[in-house]
């Protein structure tokens, strides 16, 4: 009888890495670039520092951030260090970090999913210029690929969670699909990352349950969060290396 099914045999040139294992081979290509995705991921660090340091703090927590105490409240210029209307500056200069952040942010995803794609294809040479010129190139079509990923996702988890899943499952390859495949269409990027996933969606869950328990370390007191921030850095090609796999496989 013919073999129907999509899945690898056992020893096929196509039989996936555990997720567990990709950790060595992820490791390896970034430290191979170190100095790309080093850069890269600490970015992201900053954006989180920034919020940290921004945010209401302490366990009674009043809502208030630690800057609104600088002042007494009054008008025009209080007798504390700062004017009271001092907060709508603060407030512009929150909406400015905000077009900061999904500007450089989308920038910086980009430029990431594209190194850890060459990576995970066996380039021995990634340069910042190069990945810009990907940018430059592919900024519009994958901002709006990721808003309608979130739009999917969010939806789906709004309406039963289930669906949301299941649109983090068929969409998680996607970004890799768009930069790779360069597809005529969003949607089309979207329909090759469900259509190569489905098949193998424990394979997408387990790499995603790996960053979990990364970030899980987190928890630990006072190391966890460099820890965290590292090993999730030295995993971070994982993604891109299950797409190869899969790519061979069913592409």
């Amino acid at each position: 009888m013919a073999r129907t099914s999509t899945r690898p045999r056992h020893g096929s040139p196509h039989q996936l890495t555990p997720a567990f294992n990709l950790f060595g081979k992820s490791a390896a290509i970034v430290r191979r670039h170190i100095w790309v995705f080093g850069t890269l991921n600490i970015i992201p660090f900053i954006f989180a520092f920034r919020t940290w340091l921004w945010a209401p703090a302490g366990p009674n927590a009043t809502g208030q951030h630690w800057w609104q105490h600088l002042h007494s409240a009054g008008p025009g210029w209080a007798f504390g260090p700062l004017p009271t209307f001092t907060n709508f500056a603060f407030v512009g200069f929150s909406i400015l970090w905000f077009l900061v952040v999904i500007f450089v942010g989308t920038a910086v995803q980009i430029m990431n999913q594209e190194a850890q794609l060459e990576g995970a294809e066996g380039k021995n040479v990634i340069t910042f210029s190069k990945l810009w010129e990907v940018v430059k190139e592919m900024w519009l079509r994958m901002l709006g690929l990721y808003i309608l990923v979130g739009i999917f996702v969010i939806v789906g988890l709004i309406l039963l969670v289930v669906p949301g899943l299941i649109m983090i499952r068929r969409y998680y390859l996607a970004p890799y699909v768009m930069l790779d495949k360069r597809p005529k269409s969003i949607m089309e990027a979207m329909e090759i990352s469900a259509r190569i996933s489905k098949p193998y969606s424990g394979s997408i869950w387990r790499i995603i349950g790996v960053m979990i328990l990364i970030g899980f370390v987190n928890v630990i007191p006072f190391l966890g969060w460099i820890a965290s921030f590292l090993l999730g850095m030295f995993y971070s090609v994982a993604p891109a290396l299950r797409y190869q796999e899969l790519k061979k496989a069913l592409l």
